[in-house]
């Protein structure tokens, strides 16, 4: 059974200013880091959801290109780009995954992370599991990647932003948290500039 990933990649970037693949991100992007990191992980399968810049991001990708989906209908919101993702993977070419990593550009993570989420959902045979991490106020709360059985593929290929996208998908099947106590990566999301140096710090990334 394979472990699928779908790396969404389709957005304007309106809030960073610049597009958010094409990031620069050690010595090369971070759309091409993001992919060396899902490549060094148990992840087998790839869909990487383009919509915004496309041409751009499949030349920085080069021969990963192959793994790129195109939404035509990425203006209309993150849910068509899962939704893309999750159609590309149900294909009949495909093997139904056990395991769907669910990664937006925006949130980079580790190999390690990744795979100690597939083991958890493995084990338990569980719908959904999601890191946690703790606040300085000792409170708990969830980050991401998230990862789904593959039993729900279907569903995701369904969801829409009207009916709340992945949300509704985990409203429907409770997370179960693994936690990862204080650990940024699991919580750093890039959303403006301001953000970048410290997030390149966790990941060891030199300026």
């Amino acid at each position: 059974m394979t472990v699928a990933a779908i790396l969404l990649a389709a957005g304007a970037s309106r809030r960073m200013g610049s597009p958010k693949p094409l990031l620069a991100w050690g010595d090369g992007t971070l759309i091409e880091w993001e992919y060396a990191q899902l490549m060094a992980s148990v992840v087998d399968d790839i869909v990487i959801v383009c919509g915004a810049r496309m041409e751009h991001v499949r030349r920085v990708l080069g021969m990963a290109e192959r793994h790129i989906v195109f939404n035509a209908r990425w203006p209309q919101g993150r849910a068509t780009s899962l939704a893309a993702g999750a159609a590309a993977l149900l294909h009949p070419d495909r093997e139904v995954p056990e395991a769907i990593v669910i990664q937006n550009v925006d949130q980079p993570t580790r190999p390690s992370i990744i795979d100690r989420l597939v083991e958890a959902r493995r084990e338990r045979d569980l719908d959904v599991v999601q890191p946690s991490y703790l606040d300085d106020a000792g409170g708990e709360h969830g980050g991401h990647p998230v990862v789904l059985a593959g039993r729900l593929l279907t569903e995701l290929s369904r969801v829409t932003d009207a009916t709340y996208g992945l949300r509704a998908v985990l409203e429907r099947h409770p997370p179960t948290r693994i936690p990862f106590e204080r650990d940024p990566a699991v919580w750093i999301d890039l959303d403006t500039p301001d953000l970048l140096p410290d997030a390149r710090r966790v990941f060891g990334i030199k300026e």
